[in-house]
């Protein structure tokens, strides 16, 4: 057994080719996640034949796998024995920086979810919810398992996100911070955890909140930050000076959005902050594979939501200017996405 990789330039006929077949790798991904092969090579390297009883997986078909995972630079094979590479060690479910979630997600709900798109387009209807025979958040409820995938992607595609945004921002002129849908809390834990001074909560549904107060008793921050349940659409708690919004809107049409903002604006002092977190659309496409991210997380809102929906950086400023808030900054953040600083507009 011996595995080589070539690179070569890719004429248009093959590109267009690996572009029709672009869900073999990605099932690829998601089967070594799903088979937690990372996890199992982690200390030292295996056979295909001691990774196949580990994984009760049929011996010669588990090679043909690990032939596609070498091609794809996720393993190597060295006398016989398997082991990852860096980039395949991501997918280690407890790596630094690991994506194995997000590959869980995106090779089952997400992979099934995208192949009734043109459903969407056509009807306007959620592929999601053709696909899978209810709506999305519904369906994590209802099927713990993916529900599991899910929150880990998001915290997983937070880690660095967060990171930065706490890094580049500056929240020594504040007191009291607020993550409203801010899930489990990691926003909020992160700014208190670098900044000792601060108060914090985090504001979700009823059930996410009871769910992020058992998290965040485990965490550096208890003793400063609290859940609270309810929605934000009718209303938030008063008492913050500055309020969360990560990756909340995109979730949302124009008329939710201003739904939500009105709230927000009703719940901050006029001295008040609101932290936006999102991705921008490109003002300008740029071809490239992968997808523009901000481009390929627009069609995903349309894949699981319908009318969600990414936005430009001045349909964002539209939108909050409605509501009695004005863009003040625009920070860059890793991933493509940004932090937009609102403040509140005084008449």
């Amino acid at each position: 057994m011996h595995w080589s990789c070539l690179n070569r330039e890719v004429e248009p006929y093959e590109r267009l080719t690996a572009l029709i077949f672009g869900f073999l790798p990605a099932q690829l991904v998601y089967l070594m996640a799903r088979l937690r092969l990372a996890d199992l090579v982690a200390d030292s390297p295996m056979t295909v034949e001691e990774l196949s009883s580990a994984t009760k997986t049929r011996p010669d078909m588990l090679l043909r796998v690990m032939r596609g995972l070498h091609g794809l630079g996720l393993v190597v094979e060295s006398g016989g024995r398997i082991s990852v590479t860096e980039t395949g060690a991501l997918l280690g479910s407890d790596a630094a920086g690991s994506l194995r979630y997000v590959a869980l997600h995106g090779g089952a709900e997400a992979y099934k979810a995208w192949g009734e798109l043109e459903h969407t387009i056509r009807t306007g209807e959620p592929a999601f919810e053709v696909a899978f025979g209810e709506a999305f958040f519904s369906y994590l409820r209802s099927h713990p398992e993916a529900g599991a995938s899910f929150d880990g992607m998001m915290s997983q595609l937070s880690r660095r996100v967060v990171a930065a945004a706490v890094a580049d921002y500056d929240f020594s002129a504040v007191s009291r911070v607020l993550d409203v849908g801010g899930g489990l809390g990691h926003f909020v834990a992160a700014v208190l955890a670098a900044y000792p001074e601060l108060q914090g909560a985090v504001f979700d549904t009823p059930e996410v909140a009871a769910e992020a107060a058992n998290y965040l008793r485990h965490t550096d921050v208890a003793d400063r930050c609290i859940a609270v349940g309810g929605s934000f659409f009718e209303s938030l708690p008063t008492g913050f000076d500055v309020l969360l919004l990560k990756w909340i809107l995109h979730d949302w049409n124009d008329e939710s959005c201003h739904k939500l903002l009105t709230v927000c604006r009703s719940a901050l002092p006029d001295h008040g902050r609101l932290l936006v977190v999102e991705r921008l659309l490109p003002n300008e496409i740029s071809t490239s594979i992968p997808l523009d991210p901000a481009i390929a997380m627009d069609l995903g809102m349309l894949v699981y939501f319908g009318d969600a929906r990414e936005r430009y950086l001045e349909e964002y400023a539209e939108l909050l200017g409605s509501c009695g808030f004005a863009v003040h900054e625009v920070i860059a953040l890793p991933s493509g996405f940004s932090l937009l600083d609102c403040r509140p507009r005084l008449a």
